[in-house]
């Protein structure tokens, strides 16, 4: 299977299972300064409660979307964290 039909969901992939949810649902653990393997292993704990279950390619698959989209960023010491927008109104 090809990057392309794994993005978004279509016939023969779920929501649940495109990398959009996948995406999605990692914005939702990061609560802090995670490594990628701690990140990683929340994901793994929260398996048997939620209906979202990556596969280890699609875990980085969708942080690499998430990094594009400038969603998330890593730090010097190589931790994942979200962005912060700032606000201009004043």
């Amino acid at each position: 299977m090809n990057i392309q039909t794994m993005l978004l969901p279509h016939k023969h992939i779920r929501f649940s299972s495109s990398l959009v949810a996948i995406a999605g649902y990692i914005l939702t653990i990061i609560d802090e300064p995670v490594s990628l393997d701690e990140l990683w292993l929340k994901i793994e704990q929260k398996r048997a409660i939620d209906s979202i279950k990556p596969s280890f390619t699609q875990y980085i698959f969708a942080l690499d979307i998430l990094f594009c989209i400038k969603q998330i960023v890593v730090d010097e010491d190589g931790r994942i964290d979200l962005v912060v927008l700032k606000d201009n109104k004043q």
